[in-house]
């Protein structure tokens, strides 16, 4: 996504809060919406895929199932922290392979996306009910409701997360999550230009990192969190290269207000972008990588 836009994970990072701790001070995830940046400073706001996606689908036209990490891959994921990290990158490509209607893809991608949290510890944000839903709209070819069908099974995985208080959980999802929308959405671009908007967004992303690692210094005291954490921190530094310019916002905000204060306008130049892109595409292959070792081919 990419900018935007989430994702998911898990792994040995259950736990209860500390005793003592004062749980309504706890940072809450807020996902996109137009009112997300009114919410208070508590609240982190990572955006969702599709946000990204609608400027893929734009620019490019049709989505490619084999950039996705192939379905069968699910049942190969054993430890918690894996699981965690690909129920992130599953959930991201259910929402990648509903919106460019790749519909047969849409119903492995959920079935994966079910596995995957019956085992994270959120079967029931899954309900058989949906799944025949999705199913009637994809033998009807509906492909408007199959997008609404998916980004509902991304909302309510989410929303359980948060429900159950399942924080170094919901912090390694988010992080595949945001890994696997990175990587769909630079392997778009074909030929680097300073102007698109789809460049622009890679490098707005910076934001959604800075508030996925500050989410994840909530849980610093979970080895898996510190280890993943510390990856993407090495990406982080890779978007602190990039040039920062403030300059007067002009015009009104979509609700007819005015606004004060600047845009902030991030910019990368070609080397910069093949150095966040070769980042990204070296921490999804170690967050993809089957845990048996075994040769899988990726989707055709």
């Amino acid at each position: 996504m990419i900018l935007a836009t989430l994702a998911t994970v898990l792994v040995a990072c259950g736990g209860e809060p500390e005793k003592g701790t004062d749980t309504a001070q706890q940072p809450h995830l807020v996902i996109g919406g137009e009112d997300a940046q009114a919410t208070a400073s508590s609240h982190y706001q990572m955006p969702t895929p599709n946000e990204l996606f609608a400027i893929v689908r734009e620019m490019a036209g049709e989505g490619q199932k084999r950039m996705m990490n192939p379905a069968v891959n699910a049942d190969r994921y054993v430890s918690l922290p894996a699981r965690a990290l690909n129920f992130g990158v599953y959930s991201t490509d259910l929402v990648y392979a509903s919106y460019f209607k790749l519909n047969v893809e849409v119903v492995r991608y959920y079935l994966a996306v079910k596995k995957l949290g019956d085992k994270v510890g959120i079967a029931s944000a899954f309900s058989d009910n949906d799944f025949v839903r999705l199913e009637a709209n994809l033998t009807r070819g509906n492909n408007d409701s199959l997008e609404i069908l998916s980004n509902d099974a991304y909302y309510k995985a989410y929303l359980k997360l948060q429900e159950e208080d399942m924080g170094p959980t919901l912090a390694l999802v988010l992080a595949g999550g945001w890994v696997e929308s990175m990587h769909l959405v630079m392997r778009q671009v074909v030929t680097f230009d300073p102007q698109s908007p789809l460049i622009s967004r890679v490098a707005d992303q910076k934001v959604s990192l800075e508030h996925l690692l500050d989410l994840m210094e909530q849980h610093k005291a979970d080895p898996n969190i510190v280890t993943w954490r510390n990856k993407l921190i090495a990406i982080r530094d890779q978007f602190d290269r990039l040039d920062i310019k403030r300059v007067p916002h002009s015009g009104k905000s979509a609700s007819g207000r005015m606004v004060l204060g600047d845009d902030v306008v991030v910019s990368l130049t070609s080397e910069q972008y093949d150095q966040i892109s070769k980042a990204v595409e070296q921490l999804r292959d170690e967050i993809i990588r089957t845990e048996d070792q075994a040769s899988i081919k990726p989707n055709a």
